[in-house]
C-alpha cells in the first residue's frame, strides 16, 4: 500500500524519475537517470580521482563557510544579548503580580 499512494513520473526528455504524491502534489524524491557516458568503468582511474579531490576540496570549503558562520552567529548573538542587557531595569520592581489578582 505504500507505494500505492505515490505518483511515478519519468521525464521524456531527461529520462529522470520523479515521485510524487497525489494528496499534497509534493515531489517525494527523484533520481535522475545516469548516462552510459558517467559510468566509472569509462572513466580512467585518474580522472576518478580528480573527481573525488575536487568533491573533498568543495566540502571542505562548505565546511570552513558554516563554520564561520557559525562562529559569526555566535559573535551577533553575543552582540545582541549585550545590547538588550543594557536595556533591562535592574531595579527591584518588588514581587510581580499574582495571577488571581486580576479577577
Amino acid at each position: 500500500m505504500g507505494n500505492q499512494n505515490r505518483l511515478q513520473i519519468q521525464c521524456p526528455s531527461c529520462n529522470t524519475e520523479i515521485i510524487i504524491d497525489p494528496i499534497t502534489g509534493q515531489v517525494l524524491y527523484h533520481e535522475e537517470a545516469k548516462s552510459e557516458k558517467e559510468s566509472p568503468k569509462e572513466k580512467s582511474m585518474q580522472e576518478l580521482l580528480r573527481e573525488l579531490e575536487e568533491k573533498k576540496k568543495k566540502s571542505a570549503s562548505r565546511f570552513e563557510e558554516e563554520k564561520e558562520a557559525l562562529r559569526n552567529r555566535r559573535a551577533l548573538l553575543e552582540k545582541k544579548f549585550k545590547e538588550i542587557k543594557k536595556h533591562v531595569d535592574t531595579s527591584d520592581p518588588g514581587r510581580p503580580p499574582h495571577p488571581f489578582d486580576y479577577d
